[in-house]
């Protein structure tokens, strides 16, 4: 269209530019690329399609080849406690069999036995001619005879098993179809007494099946291994003819299809081509067939595939006609997420097997001494109780039932899978050999877990940590590696969590120092190793001592002084940090009331001080027993203390400003140092970290990073202080830039309690350089 729009524009006997060619090269480029990208996209949602309706089937088969299975083992059972009780009663011969069957109390033994089962029509026993010794429809037997039936001449004959499954047929005495299941009795000694039958009407099995619907046009079927058809739906006619020569299905192309089923042709089940899925009877010989037309199929596969190829159309249209406009890719196919949940298992939340059942796998695994490999995967939800919490048990419970139904989803059918407790997985993955392989696994548990998840209208998005042991790498004993792996996912956990963690000698090791030191830490704690020692804080103008922070210090017997970027994240991790802010606040409150007014004390707080919602009361206590003035008292928290719930932060921070405590921001410019945080939290000091503080002098850019700071704060009305001053050459920049006060070793090192009184009662002084 635009070659033409050029002709009517130059004239008939111009050229076409290159330009042209060029546009018109990318646009047939593109349309070629759209019709080539909606034939594919058409082929995935077709093949999709047909798989989705192929799982339904295959579903529904296995549940009732389950069911139909179940009843008649049901009716064997009863068949065999029939045969048992005659021999008990010592039935040997045929006067025997006929004196303890032909009673009124035979009878109405033989019809409690079959009392509650709502699928057995009747039971039967004949001699060894075939004649009716026995029925429970009525008493006494009526007068007929089965020595003709091809499961009485089976039974007869001895041909086979002692239980035989037959034809449908209809009953001599109550006229209706009948599935007859045969059980031969025998004497003592092994001869033939005679059979005892459970009929079954078959309209029963009709009717079972004629509920189930997945389609339009299903035909689902109850047949034996030769195609003979027992019972259908739509429900088939069956009289005397359909006896004689009863319906079947093309058992051989029937039980070719693979276990997720197919499409098989026309004359297999029925006149029309149909998508079947089939699954055989485990103990006996038939199959349930449940298919559906395959036009139905093709009638969702065209409802799916027209919007498509419509869209591909209009888009083509719109280069060819605009030219101007590139064609964006089309939206990729909608996942399909069908999420199975296993029937029959022992945790009923999630379907996956339960504690118990995974150690005995373990142990099954130990019994064998760990000749074959396998991983052990622990895996925990990430912050799973939050989600309890914040919207509640029923949604947690139907998110630990989805985590299960993806890891089934994305795991080997070979892969034992269970449910610990909580929200923790564990996971064996036979074959894995190498660290390689069973990281490849791990990554694919962690993308399954890792996509949302819709429960209820809410879309949860969740992480987890996993911990890995190999055997026999790692160890050949059940506690071994159970340990092993629970270490490997401790120290995912302890790394920042959404991570995976693989047993090592290293991890073992260092575990076991961070243990050691938990354990040090509480002795620590127990003991009063900790202490406190005091950095002088300087005015910038005059070099006047205007206070100290309070640093935190532990001196253990064997390690020493342990630095405090050692003990302090464990302390925080095991929640000791509540208990030692709280002394640390008490010890720093009362050493300053030893130096004279107005010289401060700052002290730093832990982010997980606010977590635990007793700062305040902490704060007001330490002032009230050492009966230091408000005004004198700093406290120190970092950005990271801002990015938790900021309400709950900000009340604290609001209500301590209100009680004349300064409010100082530790460590400003190396995280996300937003200025809102400046005002919202109504910050009295910002301190510049030592970072810039030590390239001030040749570094530009931290000279341009710490003069914005300066000015940010002058123009807020903050106070600044700078850290880290160790040269003469930093301090006169620093100070001739506005910063009001400096601490650093330049000016003075960490200081024992009494040397800072020392210090403070000393009066005025002036640090020189050096």
């Amino acid at each position: 269209m635009l070659r033409e729009l050029e002709k009517m524009k130059d004239g008939p006997n111009a050229a076409v530019s290159p330009l042209e060619i060029i546009i018109l090269t990318i646009d047939a480029f593109l349309i070629l690329f759209i019709a080539v990208a909606t034939l594919s996209a058409a082929a995935r949602l077709s093949a999709g399609a047909v798989e989705k309706q192929l799982r339904i089937q295959a579903n529904i088969a296995d549940v009732m080849s389950d069911e139909i299975n179940h009843a008649f083992q049901a009716m064997d059972l009863v068949l065999v406690g029939v045969s048992d009780y005659l021999k008990s009663r010592d039935v040997n011969d045929q006067v025997s069999l006929i004196a303890e069957t032909t009673s009124q109390s035979a009878f109405e033994t033989l019809r409690a036995r079959m009392s509650g089962l709502a699928f057995l029509d009747a039971l039967t026993i004949t001699d060894e001619t075939g004649r009716v010794l026995a029925s429970t429809r009525r008493w006494p037997a009526p007068e007929a005879y089965f020595g003709d039936r091809p499961y009485f001449k089976a039974m007869q004959s001895m041909v086979g098993p002692p239980t035989y499954l037959s034809h449908p047929i209809i009953g001599r005495i109550a006229g209706r179809p009948n599935l007859v299941l045969s059980h031969r009795m025998t004497s003592a000694a092994g001869a033939f007494l005679g059979v005892v039958n459970a009929a079954s009407d078959q309209g029963y099995f009709a009717t079972r099946l004629s509920r189930i619907d997945v389609g339009e046009g299903s035909l689902i079927a109850f047949i034996l291994n030769d195609g003979t058809v027992m019972a259908q739906s739509p429900i088939l006619s069956f009289d005397r003819i359909s006896e004689a020569n009863p319906p079947r299905h093309d058992a051989n192309a029937l039980f070719a299809l693979p276990a997720a089923g197919g499409l098989v042709p026309a004359g297999v089940l029925g006149n029309d081509e149909r998508y079947a899925a089939v699954r055989r009877l485990a103990s006996y010989p038939a199959a349930i067939v449940v298919s559906v037309d395959a036009r139905t199929v093709n009638d969702e596969i065209r409802r799916t595939v027209i919007p498509l190829v419509i869209a591909a159309f209009v888009i083509s249209a719109v280069i060819v006609i605009v030219t101007a406009l590139w064609i964006r890719q089309l939206r990729r196919d909608r996942r399909q997420a069908a999420l199975q949940y296993r029937q029959a298992r022992t945790d009923v939340m999630t379907g996956l097997a339960n504690r118990l059942c995974f150690v005995e796998w373990l142990e099954a695994l130990d019994r064998d001494g760990g000749v074959s490999p396998f991983a052990l995967y622990f895996a925990d939800l990430d912050y799973f109780k939050t989600i309890n919490d914040t919207l509640g048990h029923d949604i947690g419970d139907k998110l630990l039932a989805a985590v299960a139904g993806r890891l089934v989803e994305h795991l080997g059918p070979t892969d034992r899978i269970a449910r610990l407790g909580g929200d923790e997985f564990a996971i064996i993955c036979m074959g894995v050999m190498d660290e390689g392989n069973a990281l490849r696994i791990a990554d694919i548990i962690v993308s399954a877990i890792g996509e949302p998840f819709e429960i209820e209208g809410h879309h949860l998005a969740i992480s987890s940590s996993i911990g890995i042991s190999l055997c026999p790498r790692d160890g050949r004993d059940l506690v071994t590696l159970l340990k092993n792996a629970d270490l490997a996912l401790f120290k995912a956990k302890a790394d920042g969590r959404g991570v995976t963690r693989v047993f090592s000698g290293e991890l073992a090791s260092a575990m076991e120092t961070r243990r050691q030191l938990q354990a040090d830490l509480e002795e620590a704690w127990d003991l009063g190793q900790f202490y406190l020692v005091y950095q002088p804080i300087f005015e910038a103008a005059g070099r006047r001592l205007a206070g100290f922070e309070a640093l935190l210090r532990w001196k253990h017997p064997t390690r020493g002084v342990v630095p405090p970027d050692v003990f302090i994240p464990v302390a925080e991790e095991t929640g000791l940090i509540n208990r030692l802010g709280a002394w640390v606040l008490e010890r720093a409150c009362a050493d300053a009331m030893t130096w004279p007014a107005p010289l401060f004390v700052s002290i730093n707080l832990s982010p997980v001080q606010f977590r635990a919602g007793a700062i305040e009361a902490q704060v007001h206590r330490a002032l009230r027993l050492s009966g230091l003035p408000h005004e004198r008292l700093e406290l120190e928290i970092t950005e990271s203390t801002l990015l938790q719930k900021e309400g709950t932060v900000q009340s604290a921070l609001s209500n301590l400003r209100d009680a004349r405590i300064a409010i100082a921001l530790d460590d400003f410019g190396t995280g996300y140092s937003s200025l809102r945080y400046l005002i919202d939290f109504q910050i009295d000091r910002i301190k510049v970290d030592r970072y810039f503080v030590e390239g001030v002098a040749d570094k530009s850019s931290s000279q341009a990073i710490i003069q914005a700071i300066l000015a940010l704060a002058s123009t807020l009305g903050l106070q600044c202080t700078a850290e880290g001053i160790e040269t003469e050459q930093q301090a006169e920049i620093l100070g001739n830039g506005g910063c009001s006060h400096l601490q650093g070793y330049l000016l003075g090192r960490p200081l024992m309690p009494d040397q800072a009184r020392a210090l403070a009662l000393a009066g005025e002084r002036h640090v020189e350089a050096g």
